[in-house]
């Protein structure tokens, strides 16, 4: 599709009794899997002709963390009550409980090939096991770990600290090694292609580094906490947002450094979440101004499509394929919208 030949069509949606938290498909686009602020699990078949949600359990107290584990039919949360459940997707119940101890885990990351999952509870890192066996614990980070993000061959795992983003490398043994800077890392993100890893950071500035030599760039100017730093599939571009504006930084050519970023204004309140597009050039945000906006970074610099949907947007989700997208509310609705070339 060429700019401004896309837009975002209103296909199903329905209403949970729980503020969407957070949204996973399952890896053939025919499930959602939606975790509930107030703790509620829930499972929607996007397949069938009428969007439906079913409550499968729940977390007491609240629901913390989601996340799909790549190429199964299962997927894991966690929550306020100190629990990591595994759930089954076609049995619709829980299937089993990681052994965390401690604080309640607050992050949860599934390497690129389904095999290990990364937790984080406070200070405390784990690395477990498809079959839920401990294969790592580092509980010496220097403060609480903000963000968990593997690398794409799914050898390094990056957790973000305040003063540091601390690389752990799973080879025939476990190494690490640190990025430091002196605030706090909000967010961590390793490019596609391997060779750059970016943070938010709580004093308003975007840092990447050069994998290859540790070398450090930053960007600043940024009106608060950067809480979003997200690359396209391709490398190409690193989109992050601190307000109600998104900025994004091009890599191509000569790279970021000494250039003018594309600033993409539509939003009038904080931009709270994005999501790039699988395999595709289309960028999607929404905010606590209740907008929906498609962009395609790059070809155009206004919206190509918006909605007003029916509160504050917390999630965004593109399905595998590219072809479909989720969005949660803090109302409860979620809906899902299909990518439609005009």
């Amino acid at each position: 599709m060429s700019a401004a030949s896309a837009i975002l069509d209103p296909r199903a949606s329905t209403t949970l009794d729980d503020f969407v938290l957070d949204v996973a498909w399952s890896p053939d686009g025919a499930q959602l899997a939606v975790l509930g602020g107030e703790g509620g699990v829930f499972l929607a078949d996007v397949a069938q002709p009428k969007l439906t949600a079913t409550r499968i359990g729940a977390h007491l107290l609240g629901g913390l963390a989601l996340a799909w584990q790549p190429k199964q039919s299962s997927f894991v949360t966690s929550g306020q009550d100190g629990h990591v459940i595994r759930w089954g997707s076609q049995t619709r119940n829980e299937t089993g409980r990681i052994g965390v101890r401690g604080a309640p885990t607050q992050q949860l990351a599934w390497s690129s090939d389904g095999k290990r999952l990364a937790t984080a509870a406070g200070k405390t890192l784990s690395v477990w096991a498809e079959d839920a066996t401990l294969l790592h614990r580092n509980a010496e980070h220097a403060s609480s770990i903000a963000a968990l993000c593997w690398d794409k061959p799914a050898r390094d795992l990056a957790a973000a600290t305040h003063g540091a983003i601390v690389i752990h490398r799973f080879d025939k043994t476990v190494s690490e090694r640190q990025l430091k800077w002196p605030a706090s890392c909000m967010t961590a993100a390793f490019s596609p292609n391997g060779k750059f890893l970016a943070s938010g950071m709580g004093d308003g500035a975007v840092h990447f580094w050069y994998l290859s030599n540790a070398r450090d760039s930053q960007m600043r100017g940024y009106p608060g906490k950067v809480l979003l730093t997200l690359w396209s599939d391709n490398s190409r571009y690193l989109a992050t947002g601190a307000g109600n504006e998104v900025v994004v930084w091009d890599f191509g050519g000569k790279g970021p450094e000494g250039s003018r970023p594309l600033q993409l204004s539509g939003h009038t309140e904080r931009v709270t979440a994005m999501a790039w597009q699988s395999n595709g050039p289309y960028l999607v945000t929404g905010g606590d101004d209740w907008r929906l906006s498609l962009w395609q970074p790059g070809k155009a610099t206004r919206a190509l499509d918006a909605h007003l949907t029916g509160a504050p947007i917390t999630a965004l989700r593109w399905s595998p394929d590219g072809k479909l997208l989720a969005v949660g509310e803090k109302s409860g609705a979620l809906a899902v919208y299909a990518l439609v070339a005009v």
